[in-house]
């Protein structure tokens, strides 16, 4: 079985857990967003936590991807691949600590291009959601096949190393809390992020385009996953059905 070095404890996701007592014993989060979260569930050894309605506070688009929230304007609506609505909670946990009888839905992967390159090649191009690969806001899949250098991979890989110079000022990080705690800046910033960078990309492209697809999918970090997520530029974000990760061994180095 080929090993593949990744840089965080893989984090598995379940939702609406239920029995609860057949999946780990969470604590319920509260905080920025679903990427925050993904970073405290990964942290040294991992944590388990539980995702509710009021659990997210700033973050406008994790909610509705997630299924805990009913879309409610066009905003809402273009997010597309999304969990049921009602969702009751997500659980994040390490994978390591669900049992075979009670797996994740899907296990969220942080890694290098070239690390997840060998898990693309070993899993197989056509478990991959490659009908996505020509929109690189929802997926980087056209990274693994090509390798290439365009302007568009530059421009996302650009900004991305510029967010996470920025995240280390205190200032930056209040500053995107403001932007993304209002509706009219979450509208502009959104038209930006449409067109210019990657959007949504440990919520919708990581963890609910493999739960509805079936495919797994990576994907360059967005703007939160920077800034909230506390994610390496030089990393990338992947989310695979639970049926695809059992298929590798994954080492964090």
């Amino acid at each position: 079985m080929k090993k593949i070095l990744i840089g965080y404890v893989p984090v598995g996701v379940k939702a609406s857990p239920a029995p609860l007592d057949k999946y780990p014993a969470a604590a319920e989060y509260k905080g920025i967003s679903y990427c925050d979260a993904v970073r405290q569930a990964s942290e040294g050894e991992g944590r388990s936590l539980l995702i509710t309605h009021g659990s997210i506070e700033v973050c406008r688009w994790s909610p509705v991807v997630l299924g805990l929230r009913e879309p409610d304007s066009q905003f809402d609506l273009k997010v597309k691949y999304q969990f049921p609505f009602p969702t009751d909670s997500v659980l994040l946990a390490p994978a390591a600590l669900f049992s075979p009888e009670n797996p994740p839905d899907v296990v969220l992967i942080r890694a290098t291009p070239a690390e997840l390159k060998k898990a693309f090649l070993s899993i197989g191009p056509e478990n991959f959601a490659a009908d996505l690969a020509p929109y690189l806001d929802r997926s980087a899949i056209s990274v693994l096949t090509s390798g290439g250098d365009s302007f568009d991979k530059k421009k996302i890989q650009f900004v991305n190393e510029s967010l996470a110079k920025l995240n280390r000022t205190r200032h930056w990080r209040d500053f995107t809390k403001w932007i993304f705690n209002r509706e009219w800046t979450t509208y502009i910033f959104d038209a930006l992020l449409n067109r210019f960078l990657a959007n949504m990309s440990i919520c919708r492209n990581s963890t609910a385009i493999p739960f509805v697809t079936g495919k797994a999918n990576v994907s360059y970090f967005c703007t939160g996953g920077i800034a909230w997520g506390l994610n390496k530029p030089e990393h990338m974000t992947c989310g695979l059905p639970y049926n695809l990760y059992k298929q590798l061994e994954w080492e964090v180095k």
